[in-house]
């Protein structure tokens, strides 16, 4: 096995290259389901570290096996994929996608995943578990994880543990943040669209304006929420001129809940609301919310084992229970379902907000992502 020292010295050396490959990433963003260059640019990495490249499963994964007869399996994955907003950021590296941009970092967990696999695949001898490296796509939204499941790329061996990391804001620097339990919480993505009676400005009176049955769901529906619950309307989107009542609204948000019961509880009652009034109303209504992110929730044990080989090796301080979870969502819940594990959050100190569009990763957690996925891999016998 080798040391920490040696360990170090290793991810030192490779950080140029990186960092060179995040902000290559970064220059490419690409959205769920459409990670063409990027899977591209990442299997061409890999090619060159002699692991057994799997075709892809779901067109964009990437996903690499390592030891493969060893006894034991740790999968690590990273998301790959970006979302739709517009870069503000003026880097060297910034996106040459219009409308698209890593703007939650994404480009730095899979240049953090990569630089693993560059020194675990050297160091492949002191490794005592098989490894596969899933570069995972459509973690934004679509929820691709739970489609990856439906597949074989977690056959063959089917993991006895997996992990993954998210940078995260406000939390300590280059420290693992985690919590026995759920760390986030469930998802829904809600569309309604309103059917009223378009007319003109000035005649009311003749029309059944979508706009006002909007104004009021997006009131009412204030007061139907659970504690530890969210229900959050993210657009509203009617009309374009300012003499014509339009014929149509719709109103997009999410939803997001820890416990089951209190989540099909806020989805049935905000259902409720908006028919009662759209029919009272006259309005017609399409009312869909699919759930496609369900809460991470952790094990005592699973979560013990991380800590234990974090702690060990790198000191007290460099690992931190969570006082509580948080309400954004991940879909490696899908993984946690089937598989033991845990999801920790990546301390990233000051920086712009998570899916803001001056978001950039920091380039110095490199080396502390690089450094959690080895110390996984190199006592995966123990989890």
């Amino acid at each position: 096995m080798i040391s920490l020292q040696e360990l170090n010295t290793r991810i030192t050396s490779i950080l140029p290259e990186v960092r060179e490959f995040r902000h290559e990433l970064h220059r490419i963003p690409e959205i769920a389901g459409k990670e063409y260059k990027t899977s591209a640019l990442i299997r061409k990495r890999l090619g060159e570290l002699a692991l057994d490249v799997k075709t892809p499963f779901l067109e964009t994964d990437v996903v690499a096996l390592m030891n493969r007869d060893k006894t034991k399996n740790l999968t690590l994955r990273a998301d790959i994929d970006a979302l739709p907003v517009e870069e503000s950021n003026n880097l060297p590296y910034k996106s040459i996608h219009p409308g698209m941009m890593h703007a939650c970092g994404h480009d730095g967990h899979t240049a953090m995943l990569y630089g693993a696999a560059k020194i675990l695949s050297g160091i492949r001898q002191d490794v005592p578990c098989s490894v596969r490296f899933l570069f995972q796509p459509g973690e934004e939204m679509a929820s691709l994880a739970r489609n990856l499941m439906e597949t074989e790329a977690l056959c063959a061996p089917e993991p006895d543990f997996i992990t993954g990391l998210h940078n995260w804001p406000k939390l300590p620097y280059g420290k693992i943040n985690t919590k026995p339990g759920i760390l986030m919480a469930a998802a829904g993505f809600f569309r309604i669209v309103l059917h009223g009676k378009g007319g003109h400005g000035s005649l009311p009176q003749l029309a059944n304006n979508p706009l006002d049955c909007a104004a009021e769901i997006m009131q009412s529906c204030k007061q139907i929420v659970p504690e530890d619950c969210v229900l959050t309307f993210c657009s509203c989107n009617g009309g374009n001129c300012n003499i014509v009542i339009p014929e149509t609204a719709e109103l997009l948000g999410t939803i997001r809940f820890l416990d089951q019961e209190k989540g099909k509880k806020l989805l049935h009652d905000f259902e409720s609301v908006v028919k009662q009034i759209t029919e009272r109303r006259r309005i017609g209504c399409d009312f869909t919310c699919p759930v496609p992110y369900l809460p991470v929730n952790h094990s005592r044990d699973d979560f013990e084992k991380v800590k234990r080989v974090i702690t060990e090796h790198i000191g007290n301080d460099s690992f931190v229970e969570l006082p509580t979870h948080v309400m954004s969502s991940e879909d490696f819940s899908w993984y946690l379902q089937k598989y033991p594990g845990v999801f920790c959050h990546l301390g990233a100190s000051e920086s712009a907000p998570l899916h803001s569009n001056f978001y950039d990763f920091d380039d110095g957690l490199l080396e502390h992502g690089i450094r959690y996925f080895c110390l996984m891999a190199l006592h995966g016998d123990t989890l």
